[in-house]
């Protein structure tokens, strides 16, 4: 067994170690074991019930191993200097991947994608609310606006960013958002695992240290009505050999990044269920809070469902997909962009002209995304490719999963028939204000 060097240092210093296991909403579950083994005998891995995980197995055919991997082997410095977390690989009990858990799925997605000299860089801007919660009450944390400087928080803002990169997460900025009490986290651009991983360590860490200071850290996508929502922007470039394939010059993005966005753009309605996968999350995509509807493209246009950022310059290139949220599961999410973004790519796949006017004054031109989680629904059950992507038996259990949550919602609006649906319901902050 080779183990690196930097697992072995952790391993020597920690009492314990958290596995985490990544649900099919991607919420990570874990346990906590006692480090009194072997290295050899740790990396046996940890039998569980698959049955009991969202999405993985079927309770007459639950047994699952969950072996950590050495390479997200992290100390967990900001709950405790003993304690280290790790990201798992899941096994069936034969040994072989187990392709339902969807950290999985991606990693042997990125290992065909190497096979074929594809790499792909993806990067991330990752936002959130800090809250206060009293007597029950939940309250916004300041009434700043962009790129404030919010002296309450520059103690919790410097000790996140000075954890994140401790563990190796490099961050491009961390700075105030739009809405009152909302931030965001810009995670620099890394191979689809290591951001996947990347992302849903860093929310775990945000969600502790706001405890920490006394806070509450949100993902949901809408918490407050009349304000802007939560974006999980997906920043994505095509590399070949070192050569950034989305370059053309400093003014446009080459013909391969125009396919791309052509693929991005094709899929859209039927990624959406993948990429704002919640009730919540349309109550986000709403006409003038920067969160797209239209289903169009722009050069430095944020009111577009994809943005090429400017200046266009060689080494930072790059298309941004601003229709996912932090409700999104950030493996299967990634998986479904970069695979529709090939596929357009393949099939030379053309997106139309720029968009350079604001889109949500735009009548007739463009479609629109979905505007529901059933839309959603309806849409994801009529795109093979996107279902294909995913696979049957991954399909299916989203489908189920969400169907449920949907018709839980109607149930809701049903027994409290004076509540408008456009409003952010006391079930919607129940189901997704801390649990994302």
């Amino acid at each position: 067994m080779n183990v690196n060097t930097e697992a072995k240092r952790i391993l020597e210093k920690v009492r314990y170690i958290k596995p985490i296991i990544v649900d099919i909403e991607g919420i990570p579950r874990g346990l906590i074991i006692r480090k009194k083994n072997s290295i050899e005998k740790l990396m046996e891995g940890v039998c569980f019930d698959g049955s009991s995980i969202k999405g993985h197995a079927r309770i007459e055919n639950s047994d699952l191993v969950a072996k950590i991997d050495l390479n997200t082997l992290k100390i967990a410095s900001w709950e405790c200097n003993e304690m280290a977390i790790a990201l798992c690989e899941v096994e069936d009990v034969n040994g072989k991947p187990y392709l339902e858990n969807p950290r999985m799925k991606l990693k042997e997605y990125v290992k065909h994608l190497a096979e074929k000299g594809i790499n792909v860089k993806v990067g991330v801007e990752l936002e959130y609310f800090l809250l206060k919660k009293e007597n029950g009450r939940i309250f916004l944390n300041d009434n700043g606006e962009y790129f404030d400087l919010i002296d309450s928080t520059w103690e919790f803002q410097r000790k996140l960013i000075e954890t994140l990169e401790d563990i190796g997460i490099k961050i491009n900025k961390c700075h105030h958002e739009v809405a009152k009490g909302q931030y965001e986290i810009s995670i620099k651009a890394a191979d689809p695992l290591t951001l996947a991983d990347n992302i849903t360590v860093a929310k775990i860490i945000i969600k502790t240290l706001a405890r920490k200071h006394g806070l509450t850290a949100t993902f949901m996508p809408k918490p407050f009505p009349n304000m802007n929502g939560s974006g999980m922007h997906i920043h994505l470039s095509i590399y070949r050999n070192g050569v950034n394939l989305f370059y053309m010059d400093e003014n446009e993005i080459s013909k391969i990044g125009l396919h791309a966005i052509g693929g991005i753009l094709k899929h859209a309605k039927g990624n959406s269920l993948i990429v704002s996968p919640t009730v919540n999350s349309y109550k986000r995509l709403a006409s003038g809070y920067e969160a797209p509807t239209k289903i169009c493209w722009g050069y430095s246009n944020r009111s577009a469902m994809i943005r090429i950022p400017r200046p266009i310059r060689n080494e930072t290139c790059r298309i941004e997909y601003r229709h996912p949220d932090p409700s999104a599961n950030p493996y299967l999410a990634i998986l479904t962009i970069i695979e529709t973004m090939l596929n357009g790519v393949e099939e030379k796949l053309k997106p139309g002209e720029p968009c350079q006017q604001n889109a949500y004054r735009i009548n007739g031109k463009y479609e629109t995304l979905p505007g529901s989680l059933e839309e959603a629904l309806k849409e994801f059950s009529k795109d093979e490719t996107v279902k294909k992507i995913l696979g049957e038996e991954t399909c299916l259990k989203i489908m189920e999963l969400k169907k449920k949550e949907w018709n839980e919602y109607q149930e809701y609006l049903e027994r409290n028939s004076e509540i408008e649906e456009q409003n952010i319901t006391k079930w919607e902050l129940e189901k997704y204000l801390e649990k994302i």
